[in-house]
């Protein structure tokens, strides 16, 4: 069957667009920004670029004269003869190859492959593959959702490909916290691997439920940085995967199930990743999609145990569980209420909320009464959440997040809501007052917990504080798709249906191709020469003292720096912690052993003075960072050897008092307050 013509025009129209879009910044940044000074006629960059636009141009209106003029020209209805194997291989290839451009590929020099450029090619050979797919008798509703299903694909596929990019075996860390959290994740299973001066516990600033999933690999004695880092990617991967795989395999199974469930599974895992969130609460969320299809009694255990979990994982998830084993529940029944012959459908919900509420809440006070075991726990992270100021203009376009957390959230979810808004309210999915209150009041409460959390000092860099929110949204859209497959409605006759869910597949595919950065490290003889000063340095002070290391303590974990003494306080992220929360209290332990010298070598991340406000990108928080610790620290110890490049800075106590003004201050406050 042919495609109606408004199909053509828009398939069209979109591909000009994205096309114009896609040369104009190619043009940009790859051709103006390296002509300089000299007459564009000039360059040899210039003149290819205006060859290839012309001849893309041609191609594009030749294109649209047989699609739309000559619409019988019978275009749509060959297909290509190939075998299926050949086929899905080729689908395979076109989807992936946006992502490997992208991320994996070598480019040429001075060559920037940008957003606009791969939203093209993603379109493109998305069109491409829906080619080799469709059917002549497929209506424009079934062709613009395969499309766009295609065009998820490959925004889940390049979202995929950068986070297994960032898997090397570079020694020193990656991004700011890295190197710490792989300590931390270490100190669950692989204690054994620090020397402590007490042969006591190993103090790291997160708790037992944010390490589980990460401290597996530490059972392994000889486990490597580089294979740790592919752990840690695919923890980031695979949970939010399979919870859009199982929340939609649910029996009665149609020919197309496992079809469907691949594409929720992809669509979730990229719809999720726009926070990102946590593993441990996607696991929360999967172990609830379970616990609710089980028999009451399993299920209102499981429940129990896994908001007992996801408590110990942080807070803010106490309730999560709970709230969402009630809302499954409650959807899951046709028109519920509290009539007489009604009022017992309630129970399971009601029963596994309460459950909930009991691991939750209950359940970890009570454990921690009961128990009467010494290790060391972190302190009361709510009281340190709490207690730390709030930016509120971070809910509005900032540098440390430029679209703004209100912008952001509107983005990543609005495509979604509006969908199953209007689903709800064209009866395509049936529910009731009752179910239409509680989803309302959940997602809302979520939805506000998560805007306060995202404005606390430390947070408000990307959406990961509206965990919540976005992960109620996926249990809400698996309902709605479930009773859509039951119930047959015909989405793909229905346009306005089928444009609301393209808007919604593609949606997180916007969000996910404006972030990220090609993976690009020291030259190797560069890492060797500091990885060497560092062993060198710490073998020559390790027998004066005790050993710092404020940052790069992964390289105690790996046994990249060995025989070394562990003082497992003043952790990069714990001072960091305890500066946003202004605790004075805390800082007089670090101030009195900085000035006493209690440490022959701190190895630490190169630092200033310099305060840069709300201007720049976390800069309350490094103001903050520098006021309690890089202050104090820089005025009472020197660099020995630092390595910008490499992000490594090597200190040892100050052979002389330090003149400058602020140094100054701060020796003469310290010692006030000592009198």
């Amino acid at each position: 069957m042919n495609r109606s013509k408004t199909y053509r025009i828009s398939i069209w129209g979109l591909l000009g667009i994205l096309g114009y879009l896609g040369f104009r910044e190619f043009y940009l940044v790859n051709v103006f920004a390296y002509v300089g000074q000299q007459n564009i006629w000039h360059s040899k960059r210039f003149i290819v670029f205006l060859l290839a636009s012309v001849l893309s141009a041609a191609i594009y209106l030749a294109f649209g004269f047989l699609r739309i003029i000559r619409a019988k020209s019978g275009f749509e209805t060959r297909k290509p003869n190939l075998p299926p194997v050949f086929r899905w291989a080729a689908a395979a290839i076109l989807v992936l190859l946006p992502g490997l451009i992208k991320w994996v590929l070598p480019l040429p020099q001075n060559f920037t492959f940008g957003y606009w450029e791969e939203t093209l090619l993603i379109y493109g050979f998305s069109l491409l593959v829906a080619k080799l797919f469709l059917k002549p008798e497929d209506n424009d509703g079934q062709a613009l959702l395969i499309t766009a299903a295609l065009v998820m694909a490959s925004g889940t596929g390049h979202a995929i490909l950068l986070k297994l990019c960032q898997v090397t075996s570079y020694p020193f860390t990656l991004f700011w916290s890295e190197g710490n959290r792989f300590f931390d994740y270490s100190t669950m299973l692989g204690s054994y691997r620090y020397q402590t001066l007490d042969g006591g516990p190993v103090f790291a600033f997160i708790t037992w439920g944010m390490q589980v999933p990460w401290a597996l690999p530490f059972i392994f004695p000889n486990l490597s940085i580089g294979a740790f880092r592919l752990w840690y990617q695919l923890v980031w991967i695979i949970p939010s995967l399979l919870l859009g795989w199982v929340a939609v395999w649910k029996k009665p199974h149609s020919k197309y199930m496992g079809l469907a469930a691949l594409v929720f599974a992809g669509w979730t895992f990229l719809f999720l990743d726009q926070g990102p969130i946590y593993p441990p609460l996607i696991l929360g969320a999967l172990v609830t999609v379970l616990a609710t299809r089980a028999k009451l009694p399993i299920g209102a255990l499981l429940i129990a145990l896994i908001s007992y979990y996801v408590r110990s994982s942080r807070w803010t998830w106490a309730y999560s569980p709970g709230l969402w084993s009630a809302l499954l529940a409650l959807l899951e029944i046709e028109a519920p209420g509290f009539s007489k012959d009604k009022i017992k459908e309630l129970i399971k919900p009601v029963v596994l909320g309460i459950s909930g509420y009991f691991g939750g809440q209950i359940l970890l006070p009570l454990l921690r009464n009961l128990s009467t075991s010494t290790v060391k726990l972190l302190p009361d992270v709510v009281s340190s959440t709490t207690r730390q100021p709030l930016l509120w203009n971070r809910l509005y376009p900032n540098p440390t997040y430029p679209p703004g957390i209100l912008y952001g959230i509107m983005w990543a979810s609005l495509p979604l809501v509006i969908l199953l808004i209007v689903l709800a309210a064209k009866r395509a999915w049936k529910v009731n007052w009752l179910q239409r209150l509680s989803m309302l009041i959940i997602s809302a409460a979520f939805l506000v917990v998560g805007l306060i959390a995202s404005v606390k000092i430390g947070g408000g860099s990307n959406l990961h504080n509206l965990d919540n929110y976005l992960v109620t949204l996926v249990i809400i859209a698996t309902i709605a798709l479930l009773a859509l497959r039951d119930t047959h409605y015909p989405v793909t006759k229905q346009p306005l249906l089928v444009i609301l869910t393209c808007i919604a597949l593609v949606a997180p595919v916007t969000y996910t191709l404006q972030g990220g950065t090609r993976l690009s490290l020291p030259a190797q003889e560069t890492t060797n020469e500091v990885m060497n000063t560092i062993n060198s340095t710490v073998d020559e002070y390790r027998l004066k003292g005790e050993i710092l290391f404020i940052d790069q303590r992964q390289l105690l974990t790996f046994g990249m720096v060995k025989d070394v003494l562990l003082e497992d306080d003043y952790e990069k992220k714990y001072l960091m912690d305890q500066a946003m929360a202004d605790n004075e209290d805390y800082f007089k332990g670090f101030y009195k052993d900085l000035i006493d010298s209690h440490f022959v070598l701190i190895v630490n991340e190169p630092s200033n003075y310099v305060i840069r406000g709300s201007e720049s990108s976390f800069g309350e928080e490094n103001d903050a960072y520098v006021k309690w610790v890089t202050i104090p620290l820089l005025c009472t110890y020197e660099p020995l050897y630092t390595s910008r490049e490499i992000g490594v800075e090597l200190l040892v106590p100050r052979q002389s008092t330090p003149t400058e003004a602020i140094c100054q201050d701060f020796l003469a406050q310290y010692a006030a307050e000592g009198e």
